[in-house]
């Protein structure tokens, strides 16, 4: 690590995943069931339920997996940041989204946070919360409390 690296670390943990699980859940459990297409008479609708009915299956099982992962850390810099060993600059974060409990650090050129920069601290979250904004204010990147968009 270099030395613009505070000794300051702070434990982080994915979202809580009940929203999205539910979201995805829900229609899973209709399609599942509804009555059975017959594939000669519904080719396509039989196939496509197949499909949907896989791809559901599958982002549960990415959801729990997710969830399941363990701690990781938060390293401050004075003009970057480490998140689970990944660094990031203050001049590729082009916004910071902060939803309850949830932040997502959403990169330059992104609509979309990655799952990998969308986090939820475990200790002590107002004082967190608290070096997040000055840390936010001092690289002169944007703070918004408002829901944002994530990979599952």
């Amino acid at each position: 690590m270099t030395g613009d690296f505070l000794a300051i670390t702070d434990r982080i943990k994915a979202p809580n995943p009940v929203r999205v699980l539910i979201g995805v859940l829900i229609p899973l459990i209709i399609l599942t069931l509804t009555p059975n297409l017959d594939p000669d008479r519904h080719f396509y609708l039989y196939y496509i339920r197949l499909v949907w009915i896989g791809l559901s299956i599958a982002a549960c099982l990415f959801i729990l997996i997710n969830a399941l992962r363990k701690e990781g850390q938060l390293q401050w810099g004075t003009d970057s940041l480490i998140i689970r060993k990944k660094r990031i600059s203050a001049q590729g974060i082009k916004a910071i989204y902060i939803d309850g409990p949830i932040v997502g650090i959403l990169p330059a050129g992104k609509w979309i946070v990655p799952v990998n920069l969308c986090f939820r601290f475990t200790e002590d979250t107002v004082a967190v919360r608290k070096r997040l904004m000055y840390w936010a204010e001092e690289n002169e990147i944007r703070i918004k409390y408002k829901r944002f968009v994530r990979w599952l």
